[in-house]
C-alpha cells in the first residue's frame, strides 16, 4: 500500500512539475507591432525627424506612410520596415 501510494504521489508530482514547466519552455509568439514600433525604427534607429515620422507612422495606409518617409529621406530599406511595423 505504501509503495503504491508513493508511486502515485511521485507520478502526480512529476506530472504537475511537467505541466508547470512546459509552458515556460515553449516559444512565445512575438508581440504585435504598432505605431510605436514604426516610430522606434524611424526615429530611434535611423534619426528621422520625429514630426515627419509621426505623420508617416500615423497614416492610414502603408503606401502613404512609405511615400511620406521616401519624400523626406529618399529610397531607404528601413522606410518599408518602419511602415510595415505599423500593422504587423
Amino acid at each position: 500500500m505504501i509503495l503504491t501510494a508513493s508511486k502515485v504521489l511521485s507520478t502526480g508530482l512529476l506530472l504537475a512539475a511537467a505541466g508547470v514547466l512546459a509552458p515556460g519552455t515553449a516559444t512565445a509568439a512575438p508581440a504585435p507591432r504598432d505605431f510605436g514600433d514604426c516610430m522606434d525604427i524611424a526615429v530611434g534607429e535611423h534619426d528621422a525627424d520625429p514630426w515627419i515620422a509621426h505623420d508617416a507612422c500615423d497614416s492610414p495606409e502603408l503606401t502613404t506612410c512609405y511615400r511620406i518617409l521616401r519624400d523626406a529621406y529618399g529610397r531607404q530599406p528601413w522606410i518599408l520596415d518602419a511602415c510595415k511595423a505599423r500593422t504587423e
